[in-house]
């Protein structure tokens, strides 16, 4: 199966020569700027791309209407202070949810960050977050380790693991953005690691973050995190993470 693109502007669909659009960026200003609304039918996935505030309704109910000539599975890709995916498996879900949204695009969103506690024995989570919960300790490879610096009440990342969550999006480096302390995301995610350091029992939860890619592109991120207390080499207090990236009960429509 060949990709075939296809862009719907007023609620019509419009021809467009190959290449002719231009590059990613071009792609993203005609979405969020102009309201055109992006469908392909790829090998493995059909995708709707759109901004949820641009003049796009029409566009985006032709492209209800349309969906179901091409294949599951389905990506919805919508642009809400960034880009967010969500994943259907069925085409009366996808349209549902497409509709949803439709719905609620009057609403709109302050925060970039969204933490959300959740009874592990009621939700799907990985094999890796089970076990390091069972076992209380996790491959340090999986793990990002934040140490507790007493001097300023607050914890820093100090080693990023190989495998972990935050490698697969930036790198080893601990100075990348979801590494830095001081600002919001931070704020919010660590809450949970005083409680950790507290009470010395791991701690469940999902989050939902808007932060920039390494090629400075707003994305929401989805994971599931364990936080585990951890004791560095020369003693010093601290938490080690383990995340993945998944789907979490956290909605932000």
């Amino acid at each position: 199966m060949t990709v075939e693109t296809s862009w719907i502007v007023n609620g019509r669909p419009l021809r467009v020569a190959n290449g002719e659009i231009g590059s990613r960026d071009d792609e993203d200003a005609l979405i969020q700027r102009n309201g055109y609304v992006r469908l392909t039918a790829a090998p493995g996935v059909t995708e709707v791309k759109w901004a949820v505030f641009a003049p796009n309704w029409a566009s985006i109910f032709y492209a209800m209407n349309w969906l179901p000539r091409f294949p599951p599975p389905y990506r919805l890709r919508y642009f809400i202070v960034g880009w967010c995916d969500e994943h259907y498996d069925d085409i009366k879900s996808a349209c549902e949810r497409l509709d949803e949204i439709v719905a609620k695009s009057d609403i709109h969103i302050t925060k970039r960050t969204f933490v959300k506690e959740v009874d592990p024995g009621k939700a799907a989570v990985p094999e890796l977050l089970r076990d390091a919960l069972l076992d209380h300790s996790v491959g340090p490879e999986f793990a990002v380790d934040c140490v507790f610096d007493s001097s300023v009440g607050r914890f820093c990342v100090e080693r990023v693991g190989s495998r972990s969550a935050i490698a697969q999006i930036w790198g080893l480096s601990p100075s990348s953005y979801p590494c830095q302390s001081g600002h919001t995301y931070d704020q919010m995610v660590s809450m949970a690691y005083a409680k950790v350091l507290r009470t010395g029992l791991p701690h469940y939860d999902h989050v939902m973050a808007s932060m920039l890619t390494p090629e400075k592109v707003p994305l929401w991120v989805p994971y599931q995190r364990v936080v585990l207390p951890h004791r560095f080499p020369d003693g010093r207090k601290g938490v080690s993470v383990v995340s993945q990236l998944t789907k979490v009960d956290i909605k932000l429509l």
